[in-house]
């Protein structure tokens, strides 16, 4: 079977992941988009929004809809992944952001489900990224070498090589935070230890 190639946005795949885990129908999907749940503080989404991307994600195929009775209910469709979803949606949490705008939405949401698959699948994509803020920074440092001083092209330089400079030390800090359970536990009875 040949790839799947669709582009999607960040909510479209942050469904597949959700649905990765188990299938769910719509309300129960949108549950996760609400501004006080974890997907929601990054991409908050409404019902009708949520069954939109329902909508297109079957159009491409990606999941699939079976219609379910239970009691005296009304039917609900509950969804699940179909064919190649789980693959493009895996490939895709992997995949550090390529600009540091898509840091806020993009990046969030992968490291989201990619501490789903657990702390070094995080840990991975979090160096993965420094090491892109890290080239980023490289390469804005020597244009602006190039730059007159007081020119307004260094002032909007100059602030993107600040927001590139605090991104860079809030993915170093979460690195930190990332280290998987054996590592973890073996610096927890070190610092015992030291006591």
């Amino acid at each position: 079977m040949a790839p799947v190639h669709v582009d999607l946005t960040p909510t479209a795949y942050a469904i597949l992941g959700l649905l990765r885990e188990h299938p769910m129908h719509g309300y129960e999907i949108a549950q996760h988009f609400k501004p006080e749940a974890d997907l929601g503080q990054v991409a908050p989404a409404d019902m009708s929004t949520i069954y939109t991307f329902l909508k297109d994600l079957q159009e491409h195929g990606l999941i699939v809809g079976k219609r379910e009775t239970v009691g005296a209910r009304p039917p609900r469709t509950v969804f699940s992944l179909a064919g190649e979803a789980e693959a493009l949606f895996l490939e895709w949490v992997q995949r550090p952001v390529a600009r540091l705008r898509e840091v806020r939405l993009d990046f969030l949401l992968k490291l989201y489900f990619a501490q789903q698959l657990g702390t070094a699948q995080a840990r991975a994509l979090v160096d993965a990224q420094i090491e892109i803020c890290q080239a980023y920074l490289e390469r804005q440092k020597t244009s602006m070498r190039a730059l007159a001083p007081h020119s307004f092209e260094s002032f909007v330089m100059e602030s993107k090589l600040t927001a590139a400079e605090s991104t860079l030390r809030w993915l170093e800090r979460l690195a930190t935070r990332l280290v998987p359970q054996k590592q973890q536990g073996a610096r927890v009875k070190k610092q015992i230890q030291k006591r």
